[in-house]
């Protein structure tokens, strides 16, 4: 996606194909031993991050993805199962877990939810952090808003306030994709750690809540306003998290 500053006429599809790619992205988990053959690959069978495209084949793993991502979208992240998603991809649950994790980071990878939507908001949050804000609400709002490229993230939003085990994925999402991208802007501009710690949590927790107002529980007039509209109105909150002053309470207080 464009940084959305400077080209504001960009397609929709495009953005949201960037921060929800079509083609699903693998991430890590290690609930189980590694599967026979690849043990030499790792003495414990846990893995952090995704495997490399050179193990295994490219069906194997989008079977795997498309087995995880039914599940998820059918009976949610708490009754979704490693050993479920490979019985129904067809594969030892070994090989789910070496490839793809735990099961929160399955989900990541089977909801479009990992790398690029990182990559696209460090991209836009690092062009002028003294006028991100907006372009951030922008980015997010017109990626969720896409007919097809935001049905997932959308889809997902609307169980999360029934599944016991959906705020654990939402968290991971924005933490991973929204929270540290901006943090890691933020301290290239010069904000100390803690500082941009609290601000890019700040601005994440921010554009999740807009995202549940909007699309699970459709409260109006959020749910009906334009992009441009919750750009205006939201982006210079945005914009105070992450480059206006935050108020400090007192380390002791008088009793």
């Amino acid at each position: 996606m464009n940084d959305v500053a400077t080209t504001p006429g960009a397609s929709s599809q495009n953005r949201s194909r960037r921060l929800n790619p079509g083609v699903p992205t693998p991430a890590s988990d290690g609930t189980a031993g590694t599967p026979a053959g690849i043990a030499a690959a790792s003495d414990t069978g846990r893995r952090r991050g995704p495997r490399s495209s050179g193990t295994g084949t490219q069906s194997t793993r989008e079977a795997i993805l498309a087995a995880a991502r039914a599940s998820f979208l059918a009976k949610g992240f708490a009754k979704t199962t490693i050993r479920g998603v490979a019985r129904d991809a067809g594969v030892d649950p070994a090989l789910v877990s070496y490839y793809f994790g735990t099961k929160g980071d399955l989900f990541g990878a089977s909801m479009n939810l990992r790398i690029r939507a990182s990559e696209e908001i460090a991209r836009v949050v690092s062009g002028d952090i003294r006028t991100a804000g907006p372009r951030l609400v922008r980015l997010a709002m017109t990626a969720w808003d896409d007919s097809s490229g935001g049905a997932t993230f959308r889809a997902l939003l609307r169980w999360v306030a029934t599944d016991d085990g959906a705020p654990e994925a939402v968290q991971t999402y924005a933490t991973e994709q929204i929270a540290v991208p901006v943090m890691q802007a933020l301290e290239q501009a010069g904000v100390l750690g803690p500082d941009a710690r609290e601000r890019a949590t700040l601005a994440g927790s921010q554009l999740v809540g807009l995202a549940m107002i909007r699309y699970t529980y459709r409260v109006e007039p959020i749910a009906s306003a334009s992009v441009d509209h919750l750009v205006e109105v939201v982006g210079p909150t945005i914009q105070h998290y992450l480059t206006g002053p935050l108020l400090r309470r007192q380390a002791t207080e008088n009793h």
